[in-house]
């Protein structure tokens, strides 16, 4: 997968994928050419349910704080997390049919 620096971890390595997630690309053939150009990182995790806050707890025993709401809405969520100002990572869950798709996208 084009987007996976480490298989088998979240974020290039902070910590495994729990359990009942599966890793997976973006299509969009954007993300593909900026990350292949080294602009973007991009993970994707899928999983069962709507769970938009899985991957919270995880990046925040891994450092990360929430740094800012963008939005919530009945079928998405996303935040700006980071160690430091400015933020560092945007985490965005979306609704796909009755799973949860969670991607983590920054520099």
């Amino acid at each position: 997968m084009y987007c996976l620096e480490q298989p088998g971890l979240v974020w290039n390595g902070l910590f495994p994928v729990p359990a009942g997630m599966t890793q997976e690309c973006p299509r969009s053939a954007s993300y593909r050419q900026e990350v292949r150009e080294g602009l973007t990182r991009v993970e994707q995790y899928r999983l069962t349910g709507w769970q938009p806050l899985a991957l919270m707890e995880p990046l925040k025993r891994a450092g990360y704080v929430l740094l800012e709401d963008e939005l919530r809405g009945r079928n998405n969520y996303s935040v700006f997390l980071g160690r430091s100002v400015p933020a560092e990572l945007f985490y965005t869950a979306v609704q796909e049919g009755k799973d949860t798709v969670i991607t983590l996208s920054g520099k």
